[in-house]
């Protein structure tokens, strides 16, 4: 890892630490910089997006004409150990000298030896980060699937219930129009009745039932219509308060009583 110090300009420092890093890695017999744990860690970060530093080089100054560039690495089996840190050592003095800070000071930390059969813990790091994300991405679409599920469910009985109360609307609208009906022809029935009733009265004979064969009275004065018509109405009207009440089946305020005050109201005094 790199360590800034505080003399060396940051951009000066990221260059000699990158400048170290390449000349390090490009030497035979050096397998990755840096610990097999820190490597490991390194690419985790890097793997889930965060920022990574130079792994495996430090680089500090004692003095304004000095720089101590310190290389820790992981030599591959069966390279010699010595032979691979002088190569370091010179590989590094010689790219850091151009920066002119003066004496380049080059220090080889030997952190493992990396064998023919040993796993890279890098690439099981990635497999593991790699496993996890899959099975992140797996419980999400899970989730998304069973909340969509929900959603269906959720609408389809909300769809029912609607159904349900819309036919329950139309029976209730088909039994009010057939009551209504009903009375209609209650009310035509008794206005027919009523009619006859007067005219017969009028004339002074006796009322007969409705046969096949219509016998015509005689025509009765306007006024005695009238009476006739308004009665009819009034009893309608009663009739149809009824009905009213009994498909509210309201006991508060009930029309029957409504219509029978307006009647009484509008009944002429004598």
């Amino acid at each position: 890892m790199t360590t800034i110090d505080s003399t060396i300009d940051p951009p000066d420092l990221d260059a000699a630490a990158s400048l170290a890093a390449t000349a390090a890695g490009s030497v035979p017999g050096v397998h990755a910089l840096g610990s097999l744990l820190g490597r490991a860690s390194d690419a985790v970060r890097e793997r889930v997006g965060l920022a990574s530093t130079v792994p495996g080089v430090k680089i500090d100054t004692d003095r304004a004409e000095s720089v101590t560039a310190t290389i820790s690495l992981v030599v591959d089996y069966p390279h010699k150990l010595h032979e691979v840190s002088d190569a370091v050592r010179s590989a590094v003095r010689d790219a850091l000298q151009p920066l002119g800070r003066g004496r380049v000071d080059v220090d080889v930390v030997v952190t493992g030896v990396f064998g023919p059969f040993d796993r890279d813990p890098v690439d099981e790091a990635e497999e593991k980060v790699d496993a996890a994300t899959a099975a992140i991405g797996k419980k999400a679409g899970e989730a998304k699937a069973a909340v969509r599920e929900k959603a269906d469910q959720a609408g389809a009985v909300i769809r029912e219930k609607a159904a349900d109360a819309s036919q329950k609307i139309d029976e209730t609208t088909d039994a009010v129009a057939a009551r209504t009906a009903g009375i209609a022809a209650a009310f035509a029935e008794s206005a027919d009745e009523t009619s006859r009733a007067r005219l017969a009265d009028a004339e002074g004979e006796p009322v007969e039932p409705a046969r096949e064969t219509i016998v015509e009275p005689a025509p009765a004065s306007d006024d005695e219509v009238r009476d006739v018509v308004a009665e009819a109405l009034q009893d309608a009207a009663v009739d149809i308060a009824i009905a009213a009440d009994e498909v509210r089946g309201d006991d508060k305020t009930p029309a029957t009583d409504d219509v029978q005050a307006v009647i009484e109201d509008e009944r002429p005094r004598s």
